[in-house]
């Protein structure tokens, strides 16, 4: 069945269970698995790739989480270049960072100071929770300079 879903009801379903606070884990390795599966021909906006972020940080303990954050880690790189980008878009991946460090993820060269940018250019339109969860977020990883998250 879900190879039917199009990328963003994969989204809107996982993000939902998320919020809900379901325990969806089942369901949440299913559509991490069909996220991996079809990473070449899923095209998600920066939105869709930062609730999806939300969400498989939030579900960590099923064993795609590491490598979905990974995949959504390397196209959120190359799509937060535009104008599109909001910081509560750059709030939910940033909110990922320590769940992702904490699984061992390595984010893409220079991904660490790319978010850290947007934060900052995006910051004059904040909504305060998205301030907030990215500064959490900076606090909860023990050491910004580590190897692993500035290659």
């Amino acid at each position: 069945v879900l190879q039917d879903w199009d990328g963003m009801a994969l989204v809107a379903i996982s993000y939902a269970f998320m919020k809900a606070g379901h325990d969806g884990n089942e369901l949440m390795e299913l559509i991490g698995s069909e996220v991996l599966c079809r990473k070449d021909e899923l095209s998600l906006d920066v939105r869709e790739l930062g609730n999806l972020a939300a969400a498989f940080s939030h579900y960590d303990m099923i064993p795609c989480s590491k490598d979905v954050l990974e995949l959504i880690y390397e196209k959120y790189q190359l799509k937060a270049r535009g104008d599109g980008v909001s910081l509560e878009d750059v709030a939910d991946v940033f909110a990922s960072m320590p769940v992702g460090k904490r699984l061992n993820v390595i984010p893409p060269s220079g991904f660490v100071e790319e978010m850290m940018q947007l934060a900052i250019e995006k910051s004059y339109k904040a909504r305060m929770e998205d301030v907030r969860d990215i500064l959490v977020s900076v606090f909860q990883m023990d050491d910004l300079s580590d190897d692993r998250l500035c290659q």
